[in-house]
């Protein structure tokens, strides 16, 4: 079992290998792991409610949720000099609620998606010239999948695509998670 230090000096090929096999779940207030499908109510799966986990949570519990994910895969971006942007995608409709938390950061040069758990592609792939080029090429994919989802019900004033800044603390609960990023 890796510790967060030893984590975070991965080389990035190495790094982006550990994330891939993180299982997709979380850590309840009570600090029990719900390893889920990322297609799953994260509510039905009983226990305590949601708490953000920290990075070094995600790496001892090796779960986390792709909001999590962020975090570890910012500070290792920090940490290794690399170039980043996180980004929150959330669109918001009676029939369907649906958020995705991204990392992009430049691997030689070009902008990339920083893949997840949940990820297929590998670190370096379809690279692009301009962060902005990177994020809108992987809203569109966001956008594709609400489409096929809602169909004609798709509305995209209810799809929110926004860079934030702010710093995320262990322990917030997916509310306070979701008004942060929100707003910042």
């Amino acid at each position: 079992m890796k510790t967060l230090n030893e984590v975070l000096r991965l080389p990035a090929d190495e790094f982006f290998g550990y994330i891939r096999g993180i299982d997709y779940g979380y850590a309840d207030a009570a600090g029990a792991v719900h390893r889920i499908s990322p297609s799953d109510d994260y509510a039905a799966q009983g226990g305590a409610p949601y708490r953000f986990s920290s990075p070094g949570q995600v790496v001892r519990n090796n779960c986390g949720w792709c909001w999590e994910i962020a975090e570890l895969i910012r500070l290792w971006c920090e940490r290794n000099d690399t170039e980043y942007k996180r980004v929150f995608l959330e669109y918001r409709s009676p029939g369907l609620h649906r958020t995705h938390t991204q990392v992009f950061a430049k691997r030689n040069g070009k902008w990339c998606e920083a893949p997840d758990n949940t990820s297929p592609v590998l670190f370096g792939e379809n690279g692009y010239d301009s962060a902005e080029a990177c994020i809108s090429a992987f809203a569109d994919l966001f956008r594709a999948y609400l489409k096929h989802e809602l169909g004609e019900k798709y509305d995209e004033s209810r799809l929110l695509v926004k860079e934030y800044r702010c710093e995320i603390s262990p322990g917030l609960t997916d509310e306070e998670y979701l008004s942060l990023v929100r707003g910042g």
